[in-house]
């Protein structure tokens, strides 16, 4: 008999319906947990890269169809790469679908869902990892490590925010025309950067209960509230900061909140979705999509449109994308196929002990990101250091620092003076550090800074 370990067992009360439930077992099937959905000249269309595919999607009367999917070509390596998120946008009364691999930002026609063109794609030089790709007021932006990046319709840069999270799904303009919400759990708060100050504005203190995970918020620019969703209520709070309604959900993660800029709201916490009145927070109607059209359903990312005929609640639901009715009738989906690739577990990232050393002292450097138990390489001052990532795909290294005397690098700077009857000079250099994957091929870096002081 199949062993089936039951990572949960609980009671829950939700919408007013009583589930036993448990969160879905780790398959080889490929996860559908993000993406984008639009309105696009009176059709439903629906993106996804989760496959490491860009995926397009049209509801028609047979339910989700699956239009055109393909793959970026590493032209280096000679091989199919993969994309890592995707943003419909309509621009004079055509389709685009701007999506990021890497280091590489690409913009795609795809306005007669039968093909697709390569407008253009932009690849930077400074080793910026893209991390997601999104929509900010009127333009399209990245999200990386390094901040947020504004790219004009022809993929120039235009502008950049320095805002910051290790969650990058925790960074959104919720739909604001000015204003950028970041959702911090570990400081119990959510700054709001103002575009036209280029600062932070405002910093509500909240208390969020839960571990940290991708958490979407809706601005209202109706009541000019901002609501979101974490691991035990629904919250509708104040640009202020204030605490005007919650509703209590099963204690499952709160993932995405969405709306169609009318008076609901939906929501989805892994169980299944909830569609909610915006002005009390009562409940208008429920889904548990658990076992929905596929075995294994785990509500994450939402999307809600509106169409000529109601509203379209999207969910990406782990084994499937499902599209649903304003009464959360099942309308299409599109089940997820077999998946036996390695995929890392979260972004790239990389963290030094401190950023600033002294030659000839130690410091550690760790990261993550990387695909499981993978083989890793740090170039570092013209070394080459192996290290294997661990089961997450994460590391730690402790590094010693380099002597800078008798090194003829362009990037070191010397400063001479006399102190006390000694020569003294004062060397100083900055280094980048890099770390590669054997396997995924993918690369980060970060930079130290590196110090030395020589008597003679």
């Amino acid at each position: 008999m199949k062993k089936i370990k039951i990572a949960l067992l609980v009671l829950v009360l939700f919408g007013g319906v009583i589930y036993f439930t448990s969160k879905p077992a780790k398959t080889k099937l490929k996860s559908y947990y993000s993406g984008d959905a639009i309105n696009y000249e009176q059709d439903l269309i629906v993106a996804s890269t989760d496959s490491e595919s860009l995926e397009i999607f049209k509801l028609e009367n047979g339910g989700l169809k699956r239009k055109m999917y393909w793959r970026p070509f590493d032209t280096r390596f000679n091989k199919d790469d993969s994309f890592y998120g995707v943003k419909l946008n309509i621009e004079n009364g055509r389709l685009y679908a701007y999506a990021i691999s890497g280091f590489t930002l690409y913009k795609y026609d795809i306005s007669d869902l039968e093909t697709y063109i390569l407008v253009k794609e932009v690849k930077n030089t400074y080793w910026e990892w893209y991390n997601r790709v999104d929509k900010f007021g009127d333009n399209i932006v990245t999200i990386s490590a390094k901040g947020v990046k504004v790219w004009s319709k022809d993929l120039e840069t235009i502008d950049s925010y320095d805002i910051k999270n290790d969650t990058s799904y925790n960074i959104s303009s919720a739909g604001n025309q000015n204003l950028i919400f970041n959702l911090k759990e570990d400081s119990n708060e959510i700054e709001i950067f103002d575009k036209n100050e280029r600062k932070v504005s405002k910093k509500l203190q909240l208390n969020f209960y839960g571990d940290k995970n991708n958490r979407g918020i809706y601005y209202d620019s109706y009541d000019d509230y901002i609501y979101f969703a974490d691991d035990l209520s629904v919250k509708k709070v104040t640009l202020n900061g204030a605490l005007k309604g919650t509703f209590e959900h099963s204690g499952f993660p709160g993932y995405d909140v969405s709306s169609s800029g009318n008076e609901y709201l939906y929501f989805s916490n892994g169980l299944g979705i909830v569609k909610i009145r915006k002005s009390d927070m009562s409940v208008i109607s429920s889904l548990r999509t658990g076992g929905v059209v596929a075995p294994e359903g785990w509500a994450m990312g939402l999307k809600v449109v509106a169409t000529y005929d109601g509203e379209r609640a999207v969910v990406f639901n782990n084994s499937s994308i499902l599209v649903l009715g304003s009464n959360l009738e099942v309308l299409g989906h599109f089940e997820a196929g077999l998946d036996d690739k390695v995929y890392a577990k979260e972004d790239l990232y990389l963290s030094l002990s401190s950023p600033s050393i002294n030659s000839g002292t130690q410091f550690e450097l760790s990261g993550g990101g990387f695909f499981p138990n993978e083989e890793l390489t740090v170039d570092f001052y013209n070394q080459k250091i192996k290290v294997k990532a661990d089961n997450d795909g994460r590391f730690s290294k402790v590094l010693n620092g380099p002597s800078l005397e008798n090194s003829s690098s362009r990037d070191k700077v010397v400063t001479q003076s006399v102190k006390n009857g000694f020569d003294v000079r004062d060397i100083s250099e900055r280094t980048d550090v890099k770390v590669s994957g054997g396997q995924s091929k993918l690369t980060y870096s970060t930079s130290l800074e590196i110090r030395e002081t020589v008597l003679k």
